[in-house]
């Protein structure tokens, strides 16, 4: 029996598409990651309520751990929903760049604003040595936060992840046309140098050379170094997957039709599901080199090659401060990339706008749940008993 001829990318037409696809699109990853956040949550009032009472280890001590392990993929699911929706722009860059970049400087600007002119400022009116306010707040936040800072602006990193899909496929059609458009695929090079530099000042700060001021907090990326280069390689392998189709005689416009063809949608999710293992190995792999060269330049090293525990945990946590070592949740969602199309559109695409605020509604409910559950563990046999409490009060108006 003669085997079926595989398909080549450019020969694609409707008539041959797969039937396959994957059920879950950008907003179930949108839905999983937020879960994984909740999820999150719950582990820490778990470990915040063990310290108060033991019992609460014992009981749920187990779960805690099961649920910390899933939790860790809130961000690979949350970053695989940013992918899709960038690659699917279907309305172009603009939008997303707009939304992320307003975002971003939304996030700038109230750190600048509540951080720098209402905290530092009414710090400033309470002492009489003003200029010591700022060195003050940067030694409190090295003795609490060992890296030196604290990256919390996501936006920057979907910002900048935008920003590279932009100018790699934008086609515009008034400047940078021609020729010249190398000029803008070339200009890729700006949101890796960011990544880079912010890499390299956090880099910087665990090692204790240098001290970040305050302001540059909103400023730095957030995801581990193996998410954000996965996404920069995925981008261009989109890229060169279009050069390679439009070479054999086939027109752009074909090539934006095959991007929302079954198949396509299949290819990338098998390559996404490879390479995000592969990414998350060579970064436990990494994190580990990273951790045997600085033990090494702290002296840490015996001549046997071990290294003492105490310097050893140090070492790991500056590399998983700097974001090394942090990405091996992309090796339990890997498997879900053979279940994902990132051409599914959601029915109602007002979900994917409420699920951030349900989340977070979700979760205020969930901590009040744990404060009344742990009062009432705390006043077990101390609860107050209001008759007892209303006499003495009497008593006191009495006198």
């Amino acid at each position: 029996m003669e085997k079926k001829k595989r398909t080549k990318m450019y020969e694609h037409t409707a008539e041959n598409d797969l039937r396959y696809r994957g059920p879950l699109g950008p907003l179930s990853f949108q839905i999983l990651g937020w879960i994984c956040i909740i999820l999150s949550l719950v582990v820490t009032l778990i470990k915040l309520g063990s310290q108060f009472d033991p019992s609460v280890e014992t009981m749920f001590g187990g779960l805690a751990e099961v649920l910390g392990i899933v939790s860790e993929c809130s961000l690979p699911f949350l970053l695989m929903s940013s992918f899709a929706k960038i690659l699917n722009g279907k309305n172009g860059y603009k939008g997303l760049l707009l939304s992320n970049g307003g975002a971003a400087l939304g996030i700038i600007a109230a750190t600048f604003l509540f951080g720098g002119r209402y905290f530092i400022g009414t710090m400033e009116q309470l002492v009489v040595q003003k200029e010591e306010v700022v060195p003050m707040v940067n030694t409190f936040v090295r003795m609490f936060v060992p890296s030196g800072y604290i990256a919390f602006n996501i936006f920057i990193d979907l910002f900048m992840c935008t920003l590279t899909m932009s100018f790699l496929n934008v086609r515009p059609k008034r400047v940078f046309t021609g020729k010249k458009v190398l000029i803008l695929r070339f200009c890729v090079i700006i949101p890796i140098a960011y990544e880079a530099v912010s890499l390299w000042l956090k880099f910087q700060s665990v090692q204790g050379n240098i001290m970040l001021p305050l302001w540059s907090y909103a400023l730095l990326t957030v995801k581990p170094p193996m998410m954000v280069l996965l996404f920069f390689v995925m981008a261009f392998v989109v890229k060169i997957r279009e050069y390679r189709f439009c070479s054999h005689g086939r027109t752009y416009e074909e090539y934006q039709e095959f991007m929302q063809s079954n198949r396509n949608s299949f290819s990338l999710s098998v390559r996404l599901c490879v390479m995000m293992f592969i990414f998350a190995v060579l970064d436990l792999i990494m994190a580990g080199l990273l951790s045997y060269m600085q033990a090494d330049m702290m002296g840490a090293v015996t001549a046997t090659g071990e290294i003492a525990e105490e310097a050893m945990m140090t070492v790991i946590s500056r590399a998983m401060a700097v974001g090394f070592g942090q990405a091996w949740p992309m090796i339990l969602v890997s498997p879900f990339m053979l279940l994902f199309s990132y051409n599914r559109e959601p029915k109602n695409k007002m979900i994917g706008t409420l699920l951030p605020v349900a989340a977070i509604v979700i979760m205020i409910l969930i901590t009040f749940e744990a404060i009344r559950f742990g009062v009432g563990e705390l006043m077990v046999g101390k609860k107050i008993d209001l008759e007892e409490m209303e006499a003495m009060l009497m008593m006191l108006l009495v006198e």
